[in-house]
Protein backbone atom coordinates (compact mmCIF):
# COMPACT_ATOMS: atom_id res chain seq x y z
CA UNK A 1 0.00 0.00 0.00
CA UNK A 2 1.47 3.35 -1.04
CA UNK A 3 1.96 5.98 1.69
CA UNK A 4 0.78 9.50 1.08
CA UNK A 5 3.72 11.94 0.96
CA UNK A 6 3.21 15.52 2.11
CA UNK A 7 5.60 18.30 1.02
CA UNK A 8 5.81 22.00 1.95
CA UNK A 9 2.85 24.11 1.12
CA UNK A 10 3.26 27.46 -0.59
CA UNK A 11 2.22 29.25 2.61
CA UNK A 12 4.95 27.49 4.59
CA UNK A 13 7.56 28.44 2.02
CA UNK A 14 6.45 32.07 2.05
CA UNK A 15 6.52 32.23 5.86
CA UNK A 16 10.04 30.76 5.86
CA UNK A 17 11.21 33.30 3.30
CA UNK A 18 9.74 36.19 5.33
CA UNK A 19 11.50 34.99 8.49
CA UNK A 20 14.77 34.58 6.57
CA UNK A 21 14.38 38.06 5.08
CA UNK A 22 14.01 39.67 8.52
CA UNK A 23 17.09 37.80 9.71
CA UNK A 24 19.13 38.99 6.74
CA UNK A 25 17.94 42.57 7.24
CA UNK A 26 19.07 42.41 10.85
CA UNK A 27 22.50 41.15 9.80
CA UNK A 28 22.78 43.92 7.18
CA UNK A 29 21.89 46.51 9.82
CA UNK A 30 24.59 45.18 12.16
CA UNK A 31 27.14 45.26 9.35
CA UNK A 32 26.27 48.88 8.52
CA UNK A 33 26.49 49.86 12.18
CA UNK A 34 29.84 48.09 12.48
CA UNK A 35 31.19 49.95 9.45
CA UNK A 36 30.12 53.29 10.92
CA UNK A 37 31.78 52.44 14.23
CA UNK A 38 34.97 51.38 12.43
CA UNK A 39 34.99 54.64 10.46
CA UNK A 40 34.56 56.67 13.66
CA UNK A 41 37.48 54.78 15.22
CA UNK A 42 39.60 55.41 12.13
CA UNK A 43 38.80 59.14 12.24
CA UNK A 44 39.73 59.32 15.93
CA UNK A 45 43.02 57.50 15.33
CA UNK A 46 43.88 59.84 12.47
CA UNK A 47 43.02 62.90 14.59
CA UNK A 48 45.22 61.65 17.43
CA UNK A 49 48.09 61.14 14.98
CA UNK A 50 47.70 64.73 13.76
CA UNK A 51 47.66 66.09 17.33
CA UNK A 52 50.75 64.03 18.21
CA UNK A 53 52.51 65.32 15.08
CA UNK A 54 52.03 68.93 16.18
CA UNK A 55 53.16 68.10 19.71
CA UNK A 56 56.44 66.76 18.31
CA UNK A 57 56.89 69.84 16.13
CA UNK A 58 56.44 72.18 19.11
CA UNK A 59 58.78 70.17 21.35
CA UNK A 60 61.38 70.23 18.59
CA UNK A 61 61.15 74.05 18.31
CA UNK A 62 60.28 74.92 21.89
CA UNK A 63 61.45 78.54 21.80
CA UNK A 64 58.57 79.28 19.41
CA UNK A 65 55.83 77.60 21.49
CA UNK A 66 53.96 80.87 21.96
CA UNK A 67 53.97 81.50 18.20
CA UNK A 68 52.51 78.06 17.53
CA UNK A 69 49.64 78.90 19.88
CA UNK A 70 49.13 82.31 18.31
CA UNK A 71 48.94 80.81 14.81
CA UNK A 72 46.06 78.41 15.54
CA UNK A 73 43.73 79.84 18.23
CA UNK A 74 40.38 78.19 18.95
CA UNK A 75 38.55 81.16 17.43
CA UNK A 76 40.21 80.68 14.01
CA UNK A 77 41.57 77.13 13.80
CA UNK A 78 43.69 75.81 10.98
CA UNK A 79 42.19 73.38 8.49
CA UNK A 80 38.80 73.05 6.84
CA UNK A 81 37.49 76.40 8.10
CA UNK A 82 40.45 78.43 6.80
CA UNK A 83 43.13 76.70 4.74
CA UNK A 84 45.16 79.88 4.36
CA UNK A 85 48.56 78.92 5.74
CA UNK A 86 48.96 75.84 3.57
CA UNK A 87 47.91 77.98 0.62
CA UNK A 88 50.65 80.48 1.49
CA UNK A 89 53.20 77.65 1.55
CA UNK A 90 52.11 76.54 -1.93
CA UNK A 91 52.47 80.15 -3.13
CA UNK A 92 55.99 80.34 -1.59
CA UNK A 93 54.85 83.05 0.81
CA UNK A 94 56.16 80.80 3.60
CA UNK A 95 59.72 79.47 3.44
CA UNK A 96 59.83 75.76 2.61
CA UNK A 97 62.09 74.45 5.36
CA UNK A 98 62.33 71.08 3.60
CA UNK A 99 64.47 72.67 0.90
CA UNK A 100 65.92 75.81 2.53
CA UNK A 101 67.56 76.85 5.78
CA UNK A 102 65.05 78.32 8.23
CA UNK A 103 65.22 80.32 11.42
CA UNK A 104 63.22 79.02 14.38
CA UNK A 105 60.43 81.52 13.58
CA UNK A 106 60.34 80.45 9.92
CA UNK A 107 60.28 76.81 11.01
CA UNK A 108 57.23 77.52 13.19
CA UNK A 109 55.41 79.06 10.21
CA UNK A 110 56.39 76.11 8.03
CA UNK A 111 55.24 73.61 10.66
CA UNK A 112 51.84 75.28 10.95
CA UNK A 113 51.41 75.34 7.16
CA UNK A 114 52.36 71.66 6.85
CA UNK A 115 50.06 70.73 9.73
CA UNK A 116 47.19 72.53 8.06
CA UNK A 117 47.98 70.66 4.86
CA UNK A 118 47.72 67.36 6.73
CA UNK A 119 44.45 68.47 8.31
CA UNK A 120 43.17 69.16 4.80
CA UNK A 121 44.42 65.74 3.68
CA UNK A 122 47.04 66.96 1.21
CA UNK A 123 48.82 63.56 1.33
CA UNK A 124 45.61 61.61 0.62
CA UNK A 125 45.11 61.49 -3.14
CA UNK A 126 43.37 59.16 -5.57
CA UNK A 127 45.68 57.08 -7.74
CA UNK A 128 43.84 58.26 -10.85
CA UNK A 129 43.41 62.00 -11.38
CA UNK A 130 45.44 62.94 -8.26
CA UNK A 131 42.20 64.12 -6.63
CA UNK A 132 42.59 65.31 -3.04
CA UNK A 133 40.66 63.29 -0.45
CA UNK A 134 40.82 64.30 3.21
CA UNK A 135 41.71 61.65 5.79
CA UNK A 136 39.65 63.32 8.53
CA UNK A 137 36.24 64.80 7.71
CA UNK A 138 36.25 68.61 8.02
CA UNK A 139 39.31 68.57 10.29
CA UNK A 140 40.27 71.71 12.22
CA UNK A 141 43.31 72.09 14.45
CA UNK A 142 43.94 74.39 17.43
CA UNK A 143 46.92 75.13 19.67
CA UNK A 144 46.13 76.75 23.03
CA UNK A 145 48.43 78.06 25.74
CA UNK A 146 46.78 77.02 29.00
CA UNK A 147 49.39 78.47 31.32
CA UNK A 148 52.89 79.90 31.58
CA UNK A 149 55.26 80.28 34.55
CA UNK A 150 57.58 82.95 33.04
CA UNK A 151 56.65 85.30 35.90
CA UNK A 152 58.81 83.13 38.18
CA UNK A 153 61.96 83.91 36.18
CA UNK A 154 64.49 86.00 38.15
CA UNK A 155 65.80 89.24 36.70
CA UNK A 156 69.04 89.14 34.69
CA UNK A 157 71.77 88.19 35.29
CA UNK A 158 70.38 85.86 37.96
CA UNK A 159 68.21 84.16 35.32
CA UNK A 160 71.17 82.32 33.78
CA UNK A 161 70.27 78.64 33.42
CA UNK A 162 66.77 79.10 34.82
CA UNK A 163 63.80 77.61 33.00
CA UNK A 164 60.10 78.35 32.85
CA UNK A 165 57.23 76.24 31.59
CA UNK A 166 54.38 76.61 29.11
CA UNK A 167 51.40 74.28 29.20
CA UNK A 168 50.13 73.76 25.66
CA UNK A 169 47.00 71.95 24.48
CA UNK A 170 46.81 70.66 20.89
CA UNK A 171 43.32 69.77 19.69
CA UNK A 172 41.91 68.34 16.47
CA UNK A 173 38.17 68.61 15.80
CA UNK A 174 36.21 66.87 13.05
CA UNK A 175 32.70 66.04 11.82
CA UNK A 176 31.21 62.88 13.37
CA UNK A 177 28.58 60.65 11.79
CA UNK A 178 26.03 60.90 14.59
CA UNK A 179 25.26 63.15 17.51
CA UNK A 180 26.97 62.17 20.77
CA UNK A 181 27.88 63.96 23.98
CA UNK A 182 29.17 67.51 23.51
CA UNK A 183 33.01 67.60 23.82
CA UNK A 184 34.25 69.57 26.83
CA UNK A 185 38.05 69.25 26.58
CA UNK A 186 38.33 72.08 24.05
CA UNK A 187 36.13 74.52 22.12
CA UNK A 188 38.23 73.96 18.99
CA UNK A 189 35.89 73.88 15.99
CA UNK A 190 32.84 74.97 18.00
CA UNK A 191 30.07 76.26 15.73
CA UNK A 192 31.70 74.88 12.56
CA UNK A 193 29.74 71.62 12.27
CA UNK A 194 26.17 70.54 11.56
CA UNK A 195 25.23 70.29 15.22
CA UNK A 196 27.05 70.90 18.50
CA UNK A 197 26.86 67.18 19.34
CA UNK A 198 28.29 66.05 15.97
CA UNK A 199 31.61 67.77 16.71
CA UNK A 200 34.35 65.38 17.77
CA UNK A 201 37.55 66.52 19.50
CA UNK A 202 40.77 64.88 20.66
CA UNK A 203 43.33 66.84 22.69
CA UNK A 204 46.93 66.33 23.82
CA UNK A 205 48.51 68.43 26.59
CA UNK A 206 52.26 69.00 26.67
CA UNK A 207 54.61 70.90 28.97
CA UNK A 208 57.28 72.92 27.19
CA UNK A 209 60.39 74.07 29.08
CA UNK A 210 62.04 77.29 27.86
CA UNK A 211 65.05 79.30 28.94
CA UNK A 212 64.22 82.33 31.07
CA UNK A 213 64.61 85.57 29.09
Amino acid sequence: MLRKRRGFTLIEVLVTLVILMFGLLGIAGLMAKGQRAAFEAFQRQQALSLAADMAERILGNRTQAANYAAAAPVATPLGASNGLQYGDLLKNNITNCATAYCTSAELASYDMAMWEGMLLGYSERLATGNTLIAGVVNANGCVEQLGVTSATCPAPPANTGNMFQRRIRISVAWQGNDDTGVPTTSTCGAGLYNTTASRRVVSIDINVLEQCP
